[in-house]
């Protein structure tokens, strides 16, 4: 059951290298750093890839 708190943002763009993945990675760390869950998923269709940490 989803929390109606939730927030989700979404980063796209249809050409690649305008900088989405820094965009993503940097909200993704400021949320984090104040304490927010954080979820990022790369679904780029056309240049796929695992993220591993």
């Amino acid at each position: 059951m989803r929390n109606t708190n939730d927030k989700m943002i979404l980063t796209v763009c249809g050409k690649g290298g305008s900088g989405k993945g820094t965009v993503t990675s940097l909200l993704a760390k400021t949320f984090a750093a104040k304490g927010k869950k954080v979820l990022v998923l790369n679904c780029d269709e056309s240049n796929y890839g695992l993220h591993r940490q």
